[in-house]
């Protein structure tokens, strides 16, 4: 390999990496204007909440393959407790970007911001 594509794959590399660093900074520190919660159980919206005026309240939702409770506190939205093995979804915590969802994949449960 010649020094020149050396040159090329390394300032290429060196691109996506900040690329990504950019992204995820945005993902979990970049603030939001979406202030609208979306609950989504298999691919369909079952409930919209306004995160600025929503009272506290924690509600479970139940589909065939499980239940998650979810929690708005705060202007907040997140899930604490899942019947699911992982916990993916409680350990995500409070919802902060519309780029990174709230997902239960054993449920098909998805809370996002619009």
């Amino acid at each position: 390999m010649s020094k020149k594509k050396i040159i090329i794959a390394a300032v290429i590399a060196v691109l996506v990496l900040i690329a990504a660093g950019i992204y995820t900074y945005i993902a979990f520190f970049g603030e939001t204007e979406a202030h609208t919660a979306e609950i989504k159980l298999n691919g369909e919206v079952i409930h919209t909440i306004d995160l600025r005026t929503a009272p506290d309240e924690t509600f479970t939702v139940e589909s065939e393959n499980g239940w998650n409770a979810v929690c708005v506190q705060d202007g907040e939205i997140f899930v604490t407790e899942a019947s699911c093995p992982d916990k993916v979804c409680v350990n995500h915590g409070p919802l902060h970007s519309e780029y990174l969802p709230i997902i239960c994949l054993p449920n098909k449960l998805e809370i996002s911001l619009k």
